[in-house]
């Protein structure tokens, strides 16, 4: 539509100015085992410290349990567990849990520290990449370079959970609130 615009130097400089502006996608930052780690802002809810998780029975090691969150009962997984990372004691006004969703399912994850939202160009991201089998690479989505040239590791949090997964973690969320909800009658 900008070629049909008669050139005046305004219109031009602001052609010029459409055309250099980059997009930017915004990311949580988060760090687990010191690395960095992003997922994109508009899928987080909010992040809050670590609380009290309800340990529920029968589930996979990285799943840790349940919370309620001003009276929703929210499916809480270990984020260094799902990837493979060793287990860690959770650090007080440290540790933190990022509630996000997933078809339709509100899950918390558990990180080592949020750091900071930044945001990055297309130009920043790296889509095609090539990369060895002891990362589980099928979560993840990029490669983000930071301007400090700092690479930080872009997840797909919808690969992170198979629908057999979702599907236990839904059970145990609706089991659970039924539970509350009974015990408030």
């Amino acid at each position: 539509m900008i070629d049909n615009v008669e050139m005046t130097d305004s219109n031009a400089a602001l052609k010029n100015t459409i055309i250099n502006t980059k997009i930017m996608q915004k990311y949580l930052i988060f760090s687990i085992n010191g690395e960095p780690y992003g997922i994109p802002l508009f899928s987080v809810k909010e992040v809050i410290g670590i609380v009290k998780i309800t340990p529920t029975p029968h589930v996979p090691n990285f799943f840790k349990g349940l919370i309620n969150l001003r009276g929703r009962i929210i499916s809480v997984i270990d984020m260094r567990l799902k990837l493979g990372i060793e287990e860690i004691n959770y650090v007080p006004k440290k540790t933190s849990i990022i509630i996000f969703d997933v078809n339709d399912l509100t899950i918390g994850s558990i990180v080592d520290d949020v750091n900071e939202v930044i945001g990055f160009t297309d130009g920043q991201i790296e889509q095609n990449l090539e990369l060895s089998n002891c990362i589980k690479k099928k979560y993840i989505l990029s490669i983000a370079k930071s301007v400090e040239n700092e690479l930080i590791i872009l997840l797909d949090i919808h690969k992170m959970l198979n629908p057999e997964e979702l599907t236990l973690i839904s059970e145990n969320a609706i089991k659970k609130d039924h539970e509350v909800y009974l015990d408030n009658e």
